[in-house]
């Protein structure tokens, strides 16, 4: 079993490529297929709330890592490394759908019209959103969380435990309130289903894990090599619980499960899903999720219309096609338009 100085010394953790990749094929399915007898197939959703859990966790590591290798964190490298990866494609998106929807005309380019300021601005998760620009929503949890978290960490490293543990206990007081009391019924969805609890809990988990005891703890809990696929057989039956609403404690419940799921594949690199994660074709998909993200909705309009009116088409198969194009897509971009900045991103890179 590897120690926590291999672990330390680990720059990449391979397995979560192909977590990504699974979160990202979840989202897909959400949007591509309708629920199905398997209550499973109706928790899509939940992808993006594994992708909060991933990066929390990948953001503070690094964070924790450069403070032990430079003394300090570098908070204008941060938000620069942030802002040439994450807002060049979004805003290259919304152009596009801006641009298509303004020669469709209709109701379509209304809502557009509508969501492109809030989308522009990273608030879409605090209003009501009209059209396919709600997928944005996601982003702009993550990039308001991480302009004022990275401070905590950098000014206030010794309160930043507590100030979690305030925050977690807040975000878990207020999506159960709702939820289970019908407190707060006028709330965001953002804050009244997922709340910042999966991003915290990611960031809950490099804290401990940078930590010799925090360490130790969760090798005992998670460290044998099967216990990664232990946790995901927990997960599957998670999802497969047949409640119409997993509002509340059953969601927080997974969240928790997704942060052990990511915490098995990173104490180890040799864990019992290390074949299936690091499957190059899913690991890939997982290296360019993030234009999966952004650009499914316009893969989904393209199989639809290619496919309309087939008579033996299939949600499933329109789920795979849709899959193949977008990952096709994301390519593209990832290698001409996103790979511009990641260029200079690097640059910001100690």
């Amino acid at each position: 079993m590897p120690g926590h100085g291999t672990y330390l010394a680990t720059r990449t953790f391979a397995c979560l490529d192909g977590l990504r990749a699974i979160a990202i094929a979840m989202v897909l399915w959400h949007h591509a297929c309708p629920p199905r007898a398997w209550a499973a197939t109706a928790r899509g959703f939940l992808g993006v709330d594994l992708f909060f859990v991933i990066s929390g966790f990948l953001i503070v590591t690094l964070l924790r890592r450069e403070r032990d290798r430079r003394g300090h964190i570098d908070l204008g490298a941060f938000y620069v490394r942030r802002l040439l990866r994450i807002v060049p494609l979004n805003y290259l998106v919304i152009l596009l759908l801006w641009a298509g929807s303004a020669l469709s005309g209709g109701v379509t380019a209304a809502g557009i019209r509508h969501d492109v300021p809030y989308a522009l601005a990273y608030v879409a998760n605090w209003v009501p959103m009209q059209s396919l620009l709600a997928i944005t929503w996601s982003l702009a949890a993550e990039e308001q969380f991480y302009l004022l978290w990275p401070l905590v960490e950098r000014r206030w490293e010794r309160a930043a435990r507590w100030l979690l543990g305030a925050l977690l206990a807040g975000s878990i007081g207020l999506v159960c309130g709702h939820a289970h009391l019908g407190w707060w019924p006028g709330l965001p969805p953002m804050l009244a289903e997922t709340t910042f609890v999966p991003i915290l809990l990611g960031v809950a988990l490099a804290h401990a894990l940078h930590t010799p005891t925090g360490f130790a703890r969760l090798v005992d809990l998670v460290g044998h090599r099967f216990a990664a696929p232990a946790v995901a057989v927990l997960v599957l039956a998670a999802l497969s619980v047949p409640r119409a609403d997993i509002s509340g404690w059953p969601r927080l419940v997974l969240h928790v499960l997704f942060m052990l799921l990511v915490a098995a594949c990173v104490v180890r690199e040799d864990n019992g899903l290390r074949a299936l994660l690091r499957w190059r074709p899913l690991a890939r998909v997982g290296v360019v999720s993030y234009g999966i993200y952004l650009l499914h909705h316009i893969g989904l309009h393209v199989v639809g219309k290619l496919t309309h009116g087939v008579a033996w088409w299939t949600p499933e198969l329109g789920f795979l096609a849709t899959l193949l194009v977008t990952w096709a897509m994301a390519e593209v971009s990832f290698r001409t338009f996103e790979r511009w900045f990641l260029r200079r991103k690097d640059r910001w890179s100690r």
